[in-house]
């Protein structure tokens, strides 16, 4: 057991502090399945805005919503396609599905038209914090509105990172990887899709 237990109970403290943080209302830097990004509570809608402001993003451009599994997309959007769930199951690579009619989230991260963007992280740190939350992430590249998306912790605006409530320490020292974000789908009404990113 020895160095590697020890490794696994600094990642989970890490992970509790996160979750602890965004509790609190505060917001997290933590790599995901990936970028690294920003995120806080998804259902508080003062931890929303002020994730917005710090990014400089328009909050009319809303962010993205993670889930720890595929059952908790049913709790935030009123259908979900059966094409949908193939894709989660299938598509090898991360992928958020923009729905047409979302709920049980911070009005702000609704589209104009209701619409809210879902990806079930397969990021394990990820989903350890939004267990621990007991709430979905509002999520975001950790990036000032219109800036490259970092590859790697090194990429982050320092402004960003003093900013933040908590830093995580998991994954801050890897190689810069390739900074992709996830691909992107959008369903209408009828069910039908289109990728928006691919």
């Amino acid at each position: 057991m020895g160095k590697r237990g020890k490794k696994s109970e600094i990642w989970h403290e890490d992970a509790r502090e996160a979750a602890r943080t965004l509790k609190q209302g505060g917001l997290l830097l933590h790599a995901t399945d990936t970028v690294w990004g920003l995120a806080c509570d998804a259902t508080n809608d003062e931890a929303v805005q002020r994730m917005n402001e710090l990014k400089t993003r328009n909050p009319i451009h809303p962010v993205l919503v993670l889930v720890a599994e595929e059952g908790h997309v049913q709790q935030l959007v009123q259908d979900v396609p059966e094409a949908a769930w193939d894709l989660m199951e299938h598509v090898q690579r991360p992928i958020t599905i923009v729905y047409p009619k979302g709920r049980g989230v911070s009005a702000s991260l609704l589209g104009a038209d209701g619409s809210l963007a879902v990806r079930c992280t397969e990021d394990p740190y990820s989903a350890y914090v939004i267990r621990g939350l007991g709430q979905p992430l509002a999520s975001t590249s950790a990036n000032l509105a219109g800036a490259a998306t970092p590859r790697g912790f090194r990429d982050i605006p320092s402004q960003l990172v003093h900013a933040v409530d908590h830093v995580s320490r998991h994954r801050q020292n890897e190689p810069r990887g390739e900074g992709l974000p996830s691909m992107m789908v959008a369903f209408d009404a009828q069910g039908r899709f289109q990728f928006i990113r691919s």
